[in-house]
Formats: C-alpha cells, sequence, structure tokens
C-alpha cells in the first residue's frame, strides 16, 4: 500500500505516551525486530523472555531506524540522545500506538481467529480487498501478544480495511487483543486439538476463540464455520454478545454454502450461494480447506460491503506461502518427485488437511504418496491418543511411506499398517529421503514448527537440478 502520511510522527507519540526527548522526526514503518529495519522505521525496544530489543538498539540505528522506543539506559548510547524516545514501558506504548491507530483509519476491520486456517483466511481477504481500497493486514503469524498489537500500530492512516489475526495459548489472550482490534466482521475459521496443555479440553478451546466475540464494534457480524463439533457453542457465544451470525459449512445447510465442488490436484472450481448470492468461482489452490476458506472469505466481503467479484478473482490467483502447502515440482539425478510444503506448524486439524492433499496429488505408475512427518506439540496428556487418531486418515489417503521425526508419528504409522522409517534428526535427512525416491512420488512435509521440518525443505529444494511451482494436467472429478 502506497503510505500518504507518516505512520508516526514524534509530535504524536509524545503526546500520546507521555514520552521524553523525542527530537521531531517521522516513521513510515514499525519494528521490533533489529534485523528487519528499514530506513525511516521507528524501533520499539522490546524486553522478552530470551531476548532484550534493548541490546539491539546500535544495530536498528545503523539499518536506518529514525528513532527508537526505549525504557532503559542503553550503553553506548547517551540518555539526552534525541533519538531514543523514553517510556515506563515499551511493550505497553506499543499497545496505545495499536489504540491510537485502530481510532484515527476510517476502516472496516476484520478479526480472524481458529484453531487452523487463519494466516490463510488473512492472506486471501488481504488479496481480495485490495483490489477494491487501500487495505491493511497482519503478516506472517502476527497473532500474539506482540504480533496483534505491532500489526495495528503499521497500519496507515488511509486503510479502509484491516484484517487482523488472533491467536491464543491461553484464557483471555483473545478477549485482551480483542480491545485494541475491535472488529466489525469476527471470523472463526475452526476449533480442534490445538494448544491443549493449557487447556481441561476442546470445549475450554472454544469458549476461548469466541472471546473474539466480546469486543466487536455494534452491530457486528460473526463468521462461523460449522464443520466440526463445537460450532454450536460458538453460534450461542456469538448471539448472546449480540452480534449477528453468519454461518458457512462446505457439507452441509448454512447462509454459506457451496452448490457444487469440483477438484483437482492444483485447484478447486465450484458455484456457492453466498447468503442469498449465487456466484461460480476457482481457487488456485487444492484441498477442502481452502474451499471453506474461501466461503469464510466472500462472507466476509460481503459483510464489509466489498466486490465479491473482485474477491472471485483474487481466489482464482491463491498462490499458498512457503511451510502452508506450498507445492514443488523437483528433480534428481533418479528422480522426478512433487513436493508439498507444509512444514510450517501441525495441529490435528491441519494434519489431517495435509493428509488429504497429498491424497489428491499426482503420481507416477510406481510413484507413491510419503509423509515425512514429526510430532505435533503441546497437546498435554492425550498427545499420544490424538496421534494415534490420524492413524485412519492415513490409511483412508493412501499413505504409502512414513518418515517419522519423533515416536508418537512413527506409532501413528505403525498403527495404520504403513511401512515406517524413523529418522532422528533434521540434519542430513535430505541426503537419505532423496536416496530412497523412485520417480514420481509425491511428498509432503508436516511437523511442529520446533522439529525444523522448514530446514528439511530448504535441504529438498537446494538439492534438486531443477524446480518448479506450477503443475499441469490432472483430471478434474465432482465430490
Amino acid at each position: 500500500m502506497f503510505i500518504k502520511e507518516p505512520l508516526w510522527t514524534s509530535a504524536e507519540l509524545g503526546a500520546m505516551c507521555g514520552a521524553l526527548n523525542a527530537q521531531p522526526w517521522y516513521a513510515d514503518g514499525v519494528q521490533t525486530d533489529s534485523r528487519e529495519v528499514l530506513p525511516g522505521d521507528l524501533f520499539v525496544a522490546l524486553k522478552g523472555a530470551n531476548e532484550d530489543g534493548h541490546q539491539y538498539l546500535a544495530n536498528a540505528f545503523a539499518r536506518g531506524a529514525v528513532a527508537a522506543l526505549v525504557s532503559e539506559c542503553v550503553d553506548g548510547f547517551d540518555q539526552g540522545d534525541q533519538r531514543l524516545v523514553h517510556v515506563v514501558d515499551t511493550l505497553s506504548a506499543l499497545r496505545l500506538m495499536a489504540a491510537e491507530s485502530r481510532r484515527r483509519a476510517p476502516a472496516k476491520i476484520i478479526g480472524v481467529t481458529g484453531s487452523a486456517g487463519k494466516t490463510s483466511v488473512v492472506h486471501a481477504l488481504r488479496k481480495s480487498l485490495a483490489r477494491v481500497d487501500a487495505t491493511h493486514a497482519s503478516i506472517k503469524s502476527y497473532n500474539n501478544h506482540v504480533g496483534v498489537p505491532l500489526s495495528i500500530a503499521r497500519m496507515p492512516r488511509e486503510s479502509r480495511f484491516g484484517i487482523f489475526e488472533l491467536g491464543m495459548n491461553a484464557v483471555g489472550e483473545i478477549r485482551e487483543n480483542g480491545v485494541l482490534v475491535q472488529p466489525h466482521v469476527a471470523i472463526v475459521t475452526s476449533v480442534g486439538a490445538a494448544h491443549t496443555a493449557a487447556f481441561d479440553d476442546i470445549e475450554a478451546i472454544a469458549a476461548a476463540k469466541a472471546e473474539i466475540f466480546e469486543n466487536m464494534e455494534e452491530g457486528g457480524v460473526a463468521i462461523i464455520a460449522l464443520d466440526h463439533p463445537y460450532a454450536e457453542q460458538l453460534v450461542r457465544a456469538a448471539k448472546d454478545c449480540g452480534r449477528r451470525v453468519v454461518t458457512v459449512s462446505v457439507t452441509g445447510e448454512a447462509d454459506v454454502r457451496p452448490l457444487r465442488i469440483t477438484e483437482t490436484h492444483d485447484c478447486s472450481c465450484l458455484t456457492a450461494d453466498v447468503d442469498g448470492v449465487p456466484i461460480t468461482y476457482k481457487i488456485g489452490q487444492p484441498g477442502r480447506e481452502w474451499v471453506m476458506n474461501s466461503l469464510l472469505v466472500l462472507a466476509a466481503v460481503q459483510a464489509v460491503e466489498g466486490d465479491l467479484g473482485h474477491a472471485a478473482m483474487a481466489l482464482a490467483t491463491m498462490e499458498a506461502e512457503p511451510g502452508r502447502g506450498q507445492a514443488h515440482k523437483l528433480s534428481y539425478s533418479h528422480a522426478d518427485i512433487t513436493l508439498l510444503d507444509d512444514s510450517y506448524n501441525a495441529n490435528l486439524l491441519s494434519m489431517k488437511a495435509a493428509l488429504r492433499r497429498l491424497s489428491l496429488a499426482p503420481v507416477s505408475r510406481f510413484g507413491r504418496r510419503i509423509a515425512v512427518l514429526a510430532d505435533m506439540r503441546e497437546l498435554g496428556e492425550e498427545s499420544a491418543e490424538m496421534h494415534l487418531s490420524l492413524a485412519s486418515d492415513m490409511k483412508r489417503f493412501g499413505v504409502g511411506l512414513i518418515y517419522a521425526f519423533g515416536p508418537e508419528m512413527a506409532a501413528t504409522g505403525r498403527r495404520a499398517g504403513i511401512d515406517v522409517i524413523e529418522m532422528l534428526t533434521v540434519s542430513g535427512a535430505a541426503d537419505q529421503i532423496i536416496g530412497d525416491l523412485r520417480d514420481g512420488d509425491a511428498v509432503m512435509v508436516k511437523g511442529a514448527n520446533s522439529a525444523g521440518l522448514g530446514s528439511f525443505v530448504a535441504d529438498m529444494m537446494a538439492m534438486s537440478n531443477q524446480q518448479s511451482d506450477e503443475f499441469s494436467g490432472g483430471v478434474a472429478h465432482a465430490l
């Protein structure tokens, strides 16, 4: 988005935060990571459990920061250095900036939460609404106590649409960030077993997701996916908050639903009823999860009075982001394969979706569908049982071989009756697995982010003689 006015000025920040020593400046960006600072940015020195942004002040200025928000004296800098903006607490100041940014922008705001699909829906909404007017959205997975206020503080003054992702690891986190977002439209993509170690049960996760409905604008619209067991709980919670509810389903009756779906390995085409408006469109990504994502996007575009036609065109050009289902054609001396990179993270819902997508990937006559899987994390005492519940999906979706980084995925593969090769470390794993591949194999990679499978994908791609992000051919089938 082209920024017509400065994002922040020294006078504005001084008046809002009671900041001291601020020389006249204006900033076009806000950063909390000194490695991402660009010339003209404001650097916010946050203190975390493992890192202290104050230690990277010199790097931020070397990269072109015009000023830095600090809460303490920093070695090598005079306390009276006019580039330093002194506040009592930098995270509190960032939240004040977010609140002011939300207040001043004349934007329709959409908040997105759920156990799976949040980032993809935010990405698709940004592309859909940017075709109509100035649109700002969260990037990456900036959805926690730092990412949400940072994303809002970056919203340009002239934005007409704002889209923000809200995640949570504990009760009350969405409520706290919802106070800043104050959405006109709130989307809950799904509820499932994610971060279960912090909750008594999945009903408690659903209740935490429903916190997004509490701090909405008057007349707010709650868009709720129905294709999970906790939808009724969410609908009740939204209505109790006085929200208008729009329901979305891929498989049943809802306000927004498909009338016909045709899927291939690289896209889906459908005709949908969007709350009384029929629309036929293509999604540039395969899989039922993207069918649901697209319906949620169209429902939200309609709710903020956007253009459904432009949204449909945006969905046709959707490309998966690295680590979130991105497909590659790789070529080695003995085999050409398809690689599905879903390495960013994993929970029960997203793992099922990834296995289903693997089933759609084309393979040769003697090719196999191979899953490279790491254990899921933060599932608490029921972790083993939740892993084993994937066995039926592994069989159903035709997985022929599993490389398991972790004992629970190995046990699940054996429960499914699938050949399992246990891997001890990600380092060097690409060499072994590439040597085992056959021509025409399809390989899907997924696991907890902490397992580091992203580096395995990078190694697979670096060793390829030829790379392509495009598929060709394929036979459609109606479901």
